[in-house]
């Protein structure tokens, strides 16, 4: 593949001379500089010059960093730092890091004053029946100009905590595991006790892992505030981050299944991986906030304001042990997940396919659905996300089936092969995707079989979520007019490729007591479509937009700071397949005439506005009768929400027969009540119910011509 061709050009050109070895006495940090800036410089995609300009963006970023949340410097520490506003650059080629030191200084001096601050703060009972109001985005907040407006910060947070705790233990008392408690429930004041008590232990882990903050940890933090100023993917792991990247990668990794990420301090949701434990219980979703995390019936533990390596051990976990999440919903509403820690079912990942029948229009449809691009890199006889789509097309198209559905919703990409692979299933021959680094021509990846797995009518579904290999798989069906996609209005964007170099591998012999050093994740190549536009940052419009949460609560490349913009390379030759844009337009018309008369539509889009005007407000009340009438309001909306999700009559949802034999034997398979259960969501898709109405107007409109 061309990413290990790449590699090995690396590879060579830093052994040759790039790094020299290091002088008696220099400092692990200079040698650690010298690598990552000529990694930058040499071969990061975007070619960008490390000068006064990347110098202050990467202060903004470190200050940001350093305290996530502005819950410890105040205005007179930040006028200190700023003397090294345009000093990072020439701190990154020296190796003498000044601004990291005094950081660490500055902020462990404010952490053991909040610390007191803190502990005098929770000796004494809240008033809940006070009408204060907390602000919970940093970026609508100023930093704190002195102490005394400091503590008022931490007064108002600890009670906001408390509060969340006393409504988590009001419904264990009311027999609730999750849902809202009524606003007239009488304060109590035994809870308020223990719920502080809580915080209180809580807070005082946090302290505690804030005043053994490593070195190594406080390190990654200044590089990774240099490197995020290339691309929010490129990205330094110290030796300990690294090992855990290590885990997750060999699929060993017993926990929930959730890709944790930080957002102004909180951690968030970025992914939940098919086949793991929250993905199967379908509760925990993405941009949900985890606000607290308890081992079995052990009290919760704050994991507001750390460090997502932290948070991330605090959720991993043994097979078979629970795991409490208290988690804010994108719609506000705070609940408590529990989950049972176990190992990602392989099972779950693999493409799986349904036989949808409209009983109204009197037709079949074949209906893929891929979580993942998977592929077994370790075994010549491993499975792999192409050929495994390949066996389900084939035994759907002997089923006569009269259109096909492809969802690559929520597939966050995985093997290029296979996105190239696959899309060949589709077309005869021709180029698929373009794979470019910053100092050569495009390479192109091509079907060259001449075979074509299925030859008609494909619709492709994709969402905010689908990125990287479902994005060109996407792209190319759709610049050949094979496949009509339908989705949001953009997928995630994300065209470019990250290699990983492990830096020990770049030190000479005499360097060797260094070790270890840690791995960078760089961008090095980005994606093009065969029409030479990229799909970064934009991502891939579908031809019929239909409403998609995702899009309008940000979630893409576009939303992230300093994205590689879009740019174009040159269009390739390829064969359009026979959809003309007059018969794309015709079906796009007919597509927007029912979705306005399609009351579910409306009430997705309903749900969307809700939840959006709901994301926007930050400033949260700390009096418990309002609280609580705020969380009843939201429940009983997402329970309405719920309510209206009803499996659609005209359309069954069967197990293909050819993978099972009969309808009968699909009722013994081990797994049948979790595909039962994913047969009747398929019949609840109002997306699934346009889909099939898209495939028969095509089907309609090549029969008549």
């Amino acid at each position: 593949m061309k990413t290990k061709m790449l590699l090995i050009l690396l590879l060579s050109l830093l052994f040759s001379g790039a790094l020299q070895p290091a002088a008696d006495g220099q400092e692990r940090e200079k040698v650690l500089s010298q690598l990552i800036g000529n990694w930058l410089t040499n071969w990061h995609y975007s070619g960008k010059k490390i000068d006064d300009d990347f110098s202050a963006k990467s202060f903004a970023q470190y200050t940001k960093y350093l305290d996530n949340g502005k819950s410890f410097l105040i205005q007179a520490d930040l006028e200190t730092l700023k003397a090294y506003t345009f000093k990072i650059d020439d701190e990154l080629r020296s190796g003498d890091f000044s601004l990291p030191r005094l950081g660490k200084q500055l902020l462990r001096q404010r952490v053991l004053q909040v610390r007191g601050i803190c502990l005098e703060i929770l000796s004494k009972p809240f008033d809940f029946s006070r009408d204060d109001w907390i602000e919970l985005d940093s970026d609508k907040r100023e930093t704190s100009r002195d102490l005394p407006q400091l503590r008022e910060w931490w007064e108002k947070w600890l009670k906001y905590l408390t509060l969340t705790q006393y409504l988590n233990l009001q419904k264990t008392e009311a027999g609730q595991k999750n849902g809202s408690t009524k606003a007239n429930s009488p304060f109590v004041a035994a809870l308020e006790i223990r719920a502080r008590q809580a915080v209180q232990k809580s807070v005082q882990r946090l302290f505690k892992r804030l005043l053994q903050e490593r070195s190594d940890d406080m390190q990654s933090l200044f590089f990774n505030s240099l490197i995020a100023i290339f691309d929010p993917h490129s990205q330094y792991f110290p030796p300990r981050a690294k090992e855990d990247f290590d885990i997750e990668m060999s699929g060993t990794l017993e926990g929930i299944g959730a890709l944790l990420g930080e957002d102004d301090g909180f951690i968030k949701i970025f992914d939940v991986i098919p086949g793991s434990p929250a993905w199967i219980q379908n509760l925990l979703k993405v941009e949900d906030l985890i606000l607290k995390v308890g081992q079995g019936d052990e009290e919760p533990v704050d994991i507001v304001g750390m460090s997502v390596s932290d948070a991330a051990r605090l959720v991993r976990g043994k097979k078979g042990s629970l795991v409490r999440l208290t988690v804010k919903k994108t719609d506000g509403r705070i609940m408590q997940i529990s989950l049972v820690r176990n190992v990602v079912e392989i099972q779950e990942t693999y493409a799986r396919s349904a036989v949808l029948t409209d009983d109204k229009l009197k037709k079949s449809f074949g209906y893929i659905y891929l979580p993942k691009f998977y592929h077994d890199f370790n075994r010549s006889s491993g499975r792999n996300a192409s050929d495994d789509v390949k066996k389900e097309l084939q035994e759907l198209v002997a089923l006569g089936v009269d259109g096909m559905i492809l969802d690559l919703r929520s597939n966050g990409g995985g093997a290029l092969d296979d996105a190239v692979k696959l899309s060949g299933l589709f077309i005869e021959r021709g180029p698929v995707v373009q794979v470019k680094d910053r100092h050569s021509a495009p390479q192109v990846y091509e079907d060259r079989d001449g075979e074509i797995s299925y030859r008609g009518p494909l619709v492709i579904l994709v969402n905010s979520l689908s990125a990287s290999a479902s994005e060109i798989v996407a792209a190319a069906l759709q610049d050949y007019r094979r496949a009509v996609v339908i989705g949001g209005e953009h997928t995630f964007g994300k065209g470019t490729v990250q290699v990983m170099l492990d830096l020990d591998r770049f030190l000479t012999n005499d360097m060797k007591h260094l070790r270890p050093l840690g791995a960078i994740a760089l961008t090095v190549q980005k994606y093009y479509r065969i029409t030479g536009a990229s799909t970064q940052y934009q991502g891939v419009v579908p031809d019929i937009v239909l409403p998609d949460l995702y899009t309008y609560l940000g979630v893409g490349e576009k939303s992230q700071k300093y994205s590689l913009p879009w740019d174009t390379v040159s269009q390739l030759s390829f064969s359009p397949w026979a959809l003309d844009p007059g018969k794309l337009a015709e079906l796009k018309s007919r597509s927007q005439k029912r979705r306005e008369a399609n009351a579910r539509f409306q009430q997705i889009a309903e749900n969307i506005v809700r939840l959006k005007k709901q994301r926007e407000v930050t400033l949260v009340t700390l009096n418990l009768q309002n609280f609580q009438a705020e969380q009843e309001t939201l429940f009983q909306e997402a329970d309405r929400f719920n309510q209206q999700q009803v499996e659609i009559a005209h359309i069954r949802a069967t197990v293909n027969e050819a993978k099972t034999g009969s309808a009968e034997a699909a009722a013994t398979d081990p797994i049948s009540e979790k595909r039962k259960q994913w047969l009747s969501d398929l019949r609840k898709d109002p997306i699934l119910e346009e889909a099939i109405q898209v495939l028969n107007d095509w089907q309609g409109l090549v029969s008549a011509h």
